[in-house]
C-alpha cells in the first residue's frame, strides 16, 4: 500500500537543489512581513520570541526600538512604505510571503490591505494569527482572497467527557497567557479551528497540500499530549508546525517551560510512530521541528515593520532597513553571506554530519543556535555559526569545545 504524504501549507514548491542555488545567486523568494501591530498582544503567550524580558505581565515593544523612534502602528504612510518594501521583494523573485506582526496580526490597521496586496500580486500567502479576532464572516473573506491561515493550538482537541479535558483546558489557557478562564480559553480555540474546518481552509489541496495549519510550541507541560494533537491534526489534512521553544525576547522570563535534548527527540520519534502506524511517510527525526527541516534563511529574510531586515525571526540580527536602503543592497550583508553559506562556515558536529552533507538538514534550527549562544555570551560569528545543540547528534557546538550541555 502506498503511503500517504503529510499534509503541507500551500506554497511555491521548491527542490533542495533550488533552494541552495538560490542562495548561491543571492536571490530571494520568500519574505517573512510583519504588520503594524500596537506595542503590545492581546495574548501573553510565556514562550514569546517578541517583546522585553523586563516586560514580566505580557509582551511588549518600547516604541523607541523603532526606527528612529516611529511607531508603525502611528505612522499614517505605512502602507505605502510596505507596499513599496514588498514590490521590491517581488522584483528580486519572491513569490511566497508569512504575514504576521511584532504582535497579533490582526491588530493592525493596514492587514486586509496587506493580504490583498500580496495577492494582487500573486503571491502565495499565509497569515499566522492566533484567530481570536476574526469573526466568521472575516474568515469567510480570508478564505475567498485565497491565502493559508496557520493558526494556534498546544493540545489536542476533546470534549467534556474526556478525562484529560480540564488539563488541556489549563494548559492551553497557560500557553496563550489569556485572562479569561480556562474553559473558555479552550472552547473558544476548539471553535476556530472547527469554523475554518467547516470554512473550506482544509480541503485538500494538490497532492498533499492544505490551507490550514496549526502551530503547536513544545514546552514541558503538553510534552506528553503533543503526539495526540499532531496525529488529530494529520487525519484533518491540517498542517502541524511542532517547533522548539527558543529563550528569546519574553520567553525569557519563562525558562522552566524549555525542555530537554533528549525529549525532544523522544517526542518526535513518538510522534515518528505514530505516522508510520497511520500510513504516512516516514521521516528523519530532527530539530527544529517535527517532519521537517528549515532552510529559510536560504530563501527568505524578515521584514519588520519598521523597515529592519533580519535573517529569520529567530535571530535578531538588524541587516539593514528599508527606509534607507534598498533590498538588493541589504542583501550583500556580509553577516546575511555566512547564514547563507554555511557548508563553508559552519562550527561544531553538524559540520560532520550526514544529513548536513547531503543537504537534509541545513544545521537544525539557526535561531535555537543563535539565541543559545548569544545567552552564553558566545561572540555574534559563533552565534551565527554553531551546531544546533537542541539536536540529540550535536555534543559540541563550537570548534573550541563548547558543548550543546548550554542547551537546557
Amino acid at each position: 500500500m502506498e503511503r500517504r504524504k503529510i499534509p503541507q501549507l500551500l506554497s511555491f514548491e521548491l527542490s533542495k537543489e533550488e533552494i541552495y542555488n538560490n542562495a548561491k545567486e543571492n536571490k530571494l523568494l520568500r519574505l517573512g512581513v510583519k504588520v503594524n501591530t500596537p506595542l503590545a498582544c492581546n495574548w501573553a503567550c510565556p514562550y514569546c520570541y517578541a517583546g522585553s524580558s523586563e516586560n514580566s505581565d505580557r509582551p511588549k515593544i518600547k516604541e523607541n526600538l523603532y526606527y528612529k523612534g516611529i511607531d508603525p502602528y502611528k505612522d499614517k504612510n505605512w502602507l505605502e512604505k510596505m507596499q513599496n518594501w514588498i514590490r521590491q521583494g517581488i522584483e528580486m523573485g519572491v513569490n511566497t510571503v508569512t504575514i504576521n506582526g511584532t504582535f497579533e496580526p490582526a491588530t493592525a490597521p493596514d492587514i486586509l490591505n496587506i493580504i490583498k496586496f500580496c495577492r494582487e500580486n500573486n503571491i502565495y500567502t499565509t497569515l499566522v494569527t492566533n484567530g481570536t479576532l476574526w469573526s466568521y464572516e472575516q474568515l469567510e473573506e480570508l478564505y475567498n482572497l485565497g491565502i493559508c491561515i496557520l493558526t494556534k493550538l498546544n493540545v489536542p482537541m476533546v470534549d467534556e467527557k474526556n478525562e484529560n479535558y480540564k488539563l488541556f483546558c489549563d494548559i492551553q489557557k497557560e500557553l496563550s497567557g489569556r485572562k479569561q478562564d480556562s474553559k473558555t480559553v479552550y472552547e473558544e480555540q476548539k471553535k476556530l479551528i472547527n469554523d475554518l474546518i467547516k470554512i473550506g481552509f482544509n480541503k485538500h489541496v494538490g497532492n498533499n497540500c492544505t490551507r490550514l495549519g496549526v502551530e503547536s510550541i513544545i514546552a514541558k507541560n503538553n510534552l506528553k499530549y503533543l503526539p495526540d494533537l499532531v496525529k488529530q491534526l494529520r487525519e484533518l489534512n491540517i498542517y502541524s508546525h511542532v517547533e522548539v521553544m527558543k529563550l528569546q525576547g519574553f520567553a525569557r522570563n519563562n525558562p522552566n517551560l524549555q525542555v530537554t535534548k533528549s525529549e525532544i527527540k523522544q517526542l518526535f520519534q513518538n510522534i515518528l510512530d505514530n505516522d508510520i502506524a497511520s500510513n504516512f511517510e516516514p521521516w528523519e527525526v530532527k530539530p527544529p521541528y517535527a517532519a521537517g527541516s528549515c532552510y529559510q534563511n536560504l530563501v527568505r529574510v524578515d521584514l519588520k515593520a519598521d523597515g529592519n531586515i533580519a535573517p529569520c525571526p529567530g535571530i535578531d540580527l538588524i541587516l539593514g532597513n528599508m527606509n534607507e536602503n534598498k533590498l538588493e543592497d541589504i542583501l550583500k550583508n556580509e553577516k546575511l553571506k555566512i547564514i547563507r553559506n554555511l557548508e563553508q562556515y559552519i562550527q561544531g558536529d553538524c559540520k560532520n554530519c550526514e544529513l548536513f552533507k547531503n543537504k537534509e538538514c541545513y544545521g537544525g534550527c539557526r535561531g535555537t543556535v543563535y539565541q543559545t549562544l548569544a545567552n552564553n555570551g558566545c561572540s555574534e560569528y559563533e552565534c551565527l555559526v554553531g551546531s544546533d545543540p537542541s539536536c540529540h547528534r550535536v555534543k559540541n557546538v563550537l570548534d573550541n569545545g563548547l558543548t550543546s550541555d548550554i542547551f537546557k
